[in-house]
């Protein structure tokens, strides 16, 4: 069991990660000093060295032979395809992590077949595509691992974090189709698959990826599947990911699983059945999670038997927290059985079935910019939320910025901020020096002459701030892991509201975990 740290300190420690998440990844495969790079062509041959492209290795067997080491890289030639298993069970560095990457020109290369299998550490993954995999596109364990810039699809889990893994990146991919279910065979509950991510190990950051339609046809569960499953990982960070008509955006279980936080975020689906979070309580056989925390986030759903959140078999405060998100949701806002904490969210169009609102909570139309989930001018979004725990939204602009021209810096609800008012590049100039103002309008600090009535989209230029409405002073412009618990087969809670809470299989290495989909009506 974890010791959990208070929400507030775990966002203090959320805001820092992400202030400086991912700086140090890798853009393009460079030699290191001393290290050696292998070549892999499906041209080339296994007696030879390797160690150049006119003398690549051919398979992926041979390959994983290699006597690797910090620095060391593991190049496979683009536009070819290589079936197998690639297993790297050595270690590189922090200063001097191994590399599995891609030479040539064309297209990445894809690996199918077992796919990779990693159980060292300090390793980057980066370059390829991994597809229609056996079981995981990428299975990885050890410390320091970082997955960047792979497209993994047609899988039953496109990435799997196993649960000996600590500090892993799972940054800025391209997760789609992973469209597979296992075992698919009706009246025993344990479907699993169609996930982009599983992560089972502790400190895992998921963040800048897309993550598109993961969800497959399930005997057990009608459908399943989805972006972002947590079962067992502690401490995991999922932020700034653009995700679409998955199943599920996220789903928790295990009651190792705790202090997991989802921050903006941007979750769409027009499938009938989708959910963007779903957590439970203690009375759960999956359950509890502890200390999930969705802030931020951005999420519209448009099928008619769509769920914003579900929390339920005894949910507290402690267990769910919900601030500062927009869930435009066309079936329910929520399900919940017992208590949540949070505030300052927007919900429209769907059910509330229930639920209360919180402090700040408003249910009203989010004004979003078009088809966009874009703040619009008077969106009721823009400052109205608070103190957000990262730095910049989705689109990387800086949070906190006076949006509406008030004045006033706020936090806007949702994965994106309006862009500042009266301020150049969100950083700010002090305004021109006004003339009298004219009657007061609340959205606008007022410039200009006698009578004028300050528009919401005016720029601030040089100088002092002009005078407010009714003769008032105008606002001054912005400064310029103990082992997770396997639960077998078909062992599964009945719950009374549910059609289905099924059985976990989990299969050695490749853990196999899809959390038993929910079912509330």
């Amino acid at each position: 069991m974890s010791t959990t740290l208070s929400t507030a300190a775990r966002l203090a420690v959320v805001a820092v990660a992400a202030a400086g998440a991912s700086l140090t990844l890798p853009t393009s495969v460079a030699q290191a000093a001393g290290a050696t790079t292998y070549y892999v062509s499906p041209d080339g041959s296994d007696s030879s060295t390797g160690t150049s492209p006119g003398t690549a290795i051919k398979t992926l067997a041979r390959a994983s032979g290699l006597p690797l080491g910090p620095g060391d890289q593991v190049l496979l030639q683009r536009g070819a395809t290589f079936s197998g298993k690639l297993a790297i069970w050595k270690s590189g560095t922090a200063g001097a992590p191994i590399t599995i990457g891609a030479y040539g020109s064309g297209a990445r290369p894809v690996v199918t077949g077992d796919c990779l299998e990693v159980g060292g550490s300090y390793v980057t993954m980066t370059d390829f595509t991994v597809a229609y995999c056996t079981t995981n596109g990428i299975w990885t364990d050890g410390t320091g691992n970082v997955v960047s810039n792979v497209e993994a699809t047609h899988n039953i889990h496109g990435i799997d974090v196993a649960e000996h893994a600590r500090n892993t990146k799972v940054v800025r991919n391209y997760l789609h189709h992973n469209d597979r279910m296992a075992p698919n065979t009706p009246g025993e509950f344990d479907d699993y698959g169609a996930v982009g991510v599983v992560v089972q190990g502790d400190n895992t950051e998921v963040a800048y990826n897309t993550i598109t339609d993961n969800w497959a046809p399930s005997a057990d569960f009608g459908t399943d599947g989805s972006a972002v499953e947590i079962y067992g990982g502690i401490g995991s960070l999922v932020h700034h990911n653009t995700a679409s008509n998955n199943r599920t955006f996220t789903e928790l279980g295990n009651n190792r699983s705790a202090d997991t936080t989802y921050a903006y975020n941007q979750v769409t689906s027009t499938l009938k059945d989708t959910e963007f979070l779903i957590t439970r309580g203690d009375a759960d056989f999956f359950g509890p999670v502890r200390g999930t925390v969705a802030v931020n986030n951005s999420v519209k759903l448009t099928g008619s038997n769509s769920l914003g959140f579900s929390c339920y078999a005894g949910c507290t405060a402690s267990y769910f927290m919900l601030y500062n998100n927009v869930l435009d949701v066309a079936g329910r806002i929520g399900y919940l059985e017992g208590t949540m904490s949070g505030g300052n969210n927007v919900y429209w169009r769907g059910s509330m079935n229930g639920i209360h609102l919180m402090n700040g909570d408003r249910y009203v139309d989010p004004g979003f910019r078009g088809s966009k989930l874009v703040p619009g001018p008077r969106s009721p979004l823009v400052d109205a939320g608070r103190p957000a725990p990262m730095k910049k939204d989705l689109h990387g602009r800086r949070v906190g910025v006076d949006g509406n021209g008030d004045g006033k810096r706020g936090a806007d609800i949702g994965a994106y901020e309006a862009r500042a008012k009266g301020h150049r590049n969100n950083h700010g100039t002090r305004g021109g020096k006004g003339g009298k103002g004219g009657k007061g309008h609340p959205h606008s600090a007022h410039h200009g002459g006698k009578g004028h009535h300050g528009h919401g989209h005016a720029a601030h230029h040089g100088g002092k701030g002009g005078k407010g409405g009714k003769g008032g002073k105008g606002g001054k412009g912005g400064k310029g892991h103990p082992h997770s618990a396997h639960h077998g087969g078909k062992g599964h809670h009945n719950h009374p509201h549910s059609a289905h809470h099924g059985g976990k299989h989990h299969g050695g290495k490749h853990h196999h975990s899809t959390q038993s989909r929910t079912r509330h009506t």
